[in-house]
C-alpha cells in the first residue's frame, strides 16, 4: 500500500497564506483580484496554469520577473507564518508505525516544496534523499493530469490499484481519479459539500479510521 499526499493544504496550511500573497504582488502590477479570488481560482494548479489564467483574464504578459517576485514574497511570508496542518504529523507516524509507504506529489515546483516542508518540520519525513518527494517539476504535465501521481506510485514501486491519495483540491481530485487511485478527500472548509460520491473528512485525526481497516 502507498499514501500519496498532496503538499499544500494537506501537509502544510498554505493556501491562505499563498492566495494572499498572490493577491498582493498582482496588485503591484495593477491586476486586482482579491485573496478569495486567487484562492478560488488557482488553489491545486500549477504556477504555469495561474500565468496562463491571468494572462488570458487581463489580456496581458506577466513580467518575467514576476515568478520571481512571487516566489520571494511567498517564501517570505511562509518562513514567518506556515505551519504543518494540525494532525498531519500524527497521521504520518502512524503509517510508519504500520510499516505503510507514503510520499508527497504537488504541483508545486521542488524548491517550494522543500522550503515549506523544511519550514513546518515535515521535511524528515518527506525528501529526496528519501526518494519520496515528487514534484511537478518531475512531469511533462501536472494535475488535473494524471501523470504526476502515476510516475510518484511507480517510482515508490507500487501499482495504482494499491495507491491512495489524499487531496483537497479540485485539480487533484481529478487526477486521482484519472489515475485509478483510492481518493480521499480533506475538506475542512466544505469546498466538497455538493459533490456526491466522495470520500470526505474534516480533521486529519479522522483519516486514519477511514483509510486503514480496524486492527490493521
Amino acid at each position: 500500500m502507498l499514501v500519496i499526499f498532496d503538499c499544500d493544504g494537506v501537509l502544510v496550511d498554505s493556501e491562505p497564506l499563498a492566495a494572499a500573497v498572490f493577491s498582493a504582488e498582482l496588485a503591484r502590477l495593477g491586476l486586482t483580484m482579491s485573496g478569495d479570488e486567487c484562492y478560488r481560482e488557482f488553489h491545486g494548479h500549477s504556477l504555469a496554469y495561474c500565468f496562463d489564467w491571468i494572462e488570458r483574464k487581463f489580456d496581458c504578459r506577466l513580467p518575467d520577473a514576476f515568478a520571481a517576485q512571487l516566489s520571494a514574497a511567498t517564501d517570505n511570508t511562509f518562513s514567518r507564518k506556515l505551519q504543518a496542518v494540525p494532525g498531519v504529523e500524527a497521521v504520518i507516524k502512524e503509517l510508519e508505525r504500520r510499516h505503510i509507504s507514503y510520499c508527497v506529489a504537488s504541483n508545486g515546483g521542488h524548491k517550494k516544496i522543500a522550503n515549506s516542508l523544511a519550514t513546518t518540520g515535515l521535511v524528515r519525513y518527506f525528501n529526496r534523499d528519501k526518494g519520496n518527494c515528487f514534484s511537478v517539476d518531475d512531469v511533462a504535465t501536472g494535475k488535473p493530469a494524471p501523470d504526476l501521481f502515476l510516475y510518484a506510485a511507480e517510482s515508490m514501486g507500487v501499482p495504482p490499484a494499491f495507491t491512495t491519495v489524499i487531496e483537497d483540491s479540485a485539480a487533484g481530485v481529478r487526477a486521482a481519479k484519472r489515475a485509478g487511485m483510492e481518493l480521499f478527500v480533506y475538506d475542512p472548509m466544505e469546498n466538497f459539500a455538493a459533490e456526491t460520491g466522495l470520500r470526505r473528512f474534516f480533521q486529519m485525526q479522522d483519516l486514519l479510521a477511514q483509510l486503514l481497516p480496524r486492527g490493521c
